[in-house]
This record gives structure tokens, sequence and C-alpha cells, in this order.
């Protein structure tokens, strides 16, 4: 016996080279995106303001 869990608990991640968007495989000019559309959709994601970074501090209010 081991003590490392069964390989089914793991969560499954895309294969290295995969477009983090569709999962297909990436294209050296788009990087690691498949398609200049993946690559915007990433973008529009990032300006959505979809993804987000952590942080400790607290947010600004309006009398700061």
């Amino acid at each position: 016996m081991t003590d490392e869990p069964a390989p089914a608990s793991h969560p499954r991640r895309k294969p290295a080279g995969a477009c983090p968007i569709c999962g297909q495989t990436a294209q050296q000019a788009h990087r690691p995106f498949c398609s200049a559309r993946c690559r915007a959709v990433d973008l529009g994601r990032w300006f959505g303001e979809d993804y987000r970074l952590p942080s400790d501090e607290a947010p600004l209010t309006d009398s700061e």
C-alpha cells in the first residue's frame, strides 16, 4: 500500500499544450491559445473582470 491517493481522485487537467479556453492543441502563433479567437475571448474575460487575482488588501471605499 502507498500513501498516495488513487489517480481517480486527482482533478483532471487539460493536456500540456492545450488551449486554456477550448482545450484544442495550442498553435505557436497564438500560444498558449489555439487561435486568435480564443486569445480574444481570454482578453475579454480579463477586461470583463471574470478573472481576479487574490489580494489581502481591503477594497477602497468612496471616503478613501
